[in-house]
């Protein structure tokens, strides 16, 4: 949902600004994720860590788009980065909440990136199939860590709304993808 608006906002123009290569912007990602992991365990809150490696997911491709140095290798970087960093988020609320539930969260996370890739790998346009992308799951995440700031029993429900959805997500990428190839 959230790509169809990349053709109305242009992340490019603030690329042009961020004074370091966008491979080092998916790299500090990963840090920040991780640093969050340590320090939100140890009480700091979740949504910091959430939103600032949303804001440099949103930011390294627009560096790497500015600077002309968007390629495969980056792109396979910044894919790999991704999934560490969509796990390391979802350590922040292992806790808080049934491990299990972080389980599942993560299994549906990774399986509608996994679906993507895979169908992209037999011809298949799946850019902007379904729902739950990653800008969708991060803000997702974002808003439940903030809620959970102010009424910390609706953290749960919140992520089990959001396993839900992630691996309902999958399935429908999934059908979507296998529909297409069946023709």
């Amino acid at each position: 949902m959230i790509e169809k608006l990349r053709k109305y906002v242009n992340l490019d123009r603030i690329g042009a600004y961020i004074p370091i290569p966008a491979d080092a912007v998916t790299a500090l990602s990963l840090v920040v994720a991780l640093l969050g992991v340590f320090l939100t365990w140890s009480g700091w809150p979740l949504w910091p860590f959430i939103a600032a490696v949303g804001a440099l997911d949103v930011v390294d491709g627009a560096v790497a788009r500015a600077r002309g140095t968007a390629g495969r290798p980056g792109a396979l970087l910044d894919s790999t980065l991704d999934r560490y960093t969509d796990a390391l988020i979802l350590l922040y609320f292992y806790p808080s909440v049934p491990h299990l539930l972080v389980y599942a969260s993560l299994v549906g996370t990774f399986l509608i990136s996994y679906v993507r890739a895979r169908a992209e790998s037999l011809g298949l346009s799946m850019r902007g199939v379904g729902f739950m992308e990653r800008a969708e799951r991060i803000l997702y995440l974002l808003a439940a860590s903030l809620v959970g700031l102010f009424a910390r029993e609706a953290l749960v429900p919140a992520l089990y709304l959001y396993a839900a959805l992630v691996n309902a997500a999958a399935a429908y990428r999934f059908l979507a993808a296998y529909r297409a190839l069946k023709r």
